[in-house]
């Protein structure tokens, strides 16, 4: 029988970091113009036979890559540092307090700057993750626009996906799990 309870429906949380570092657009935190979107795509190389007339006889994971795409409501520092992954903080010099970001060292790596993300259908109570999609490490390796027209402004943050720090790839559960258990045992701090 179809439980209706169980079909994601609206907005979804979605929380980039962890600990003292996150960035939650849950609609309290920080708010979202536009839903956002996850997307998981395998990546394959074919493997070919001649005995079978040159066409593909099977086809071998190689790799996953992996977006998530959030349009944020409110432009803030933390925000922008999401937007632009490649740019270093500026801070206050008596209090070490955010006052903005400016763009990063030539040849800075993302993968340093890459954070958790868990995505969790925001209709289900956080307690229930057997719906949630949890990615090892994203950053943004994207572009930021701003439009200075008569309507609302937003910030189009698009995270991609790293393989997880200590990726075995013999094994699976290197980019990402869905559900509420950590196959690796890293479960995120909350």
């Amino acid at each position: 029988m179809l439980d209706v309870e169980k079909i994601p429906f609206g907005l979804a949380n979605i929380i980039i970091g962890e600990d003292d570092d996150t960035l939650t657009f849950d609609g309290v935190e920080e708010m979202q113009a536009e839903g956002g979107e996850v997307t998981l795509t395998p990546m394959f190389e074919d493997i070919v036979i001649a005995d079978y007339g040159n066409g593909v006889y099977d086809q071998r994971l190689v790799g996953f890559e992996g977006q998530v795409t959030i349009v944020a409501a409110q432009e803030s520092i933390d925000v922008l540092e999401a937007a632009l992954a490649a740019t270093e903080t500026i801070t206050d010099t008596s209090g070490g307090e955010k006052k903005g970001i400016m763009d990063a060292p030539i040849g800075t790596s993302l993968r340093k700057k890459a954070k958790r993300v868990r995505i969790h259908p925001r209709q289900f109570p956080d307690s229930m993750k057997d719906l949630d999609i949890t990615i090892y490490k994203m950053a943004s390796n994207g572009e930021f626009t701003r439009s200075n027209a008569n309507e609302q402004g937003n910030i189009t943050i698009t995270l991609n996906m790293f393989p997880r720090d200590g990726m075995d790839p013999s094994k699976p559960g290197n980019f990402f799990y869905f559900g509420g258990i950590d196959p690796n045992g890293e479960a995120p701090k909350e």
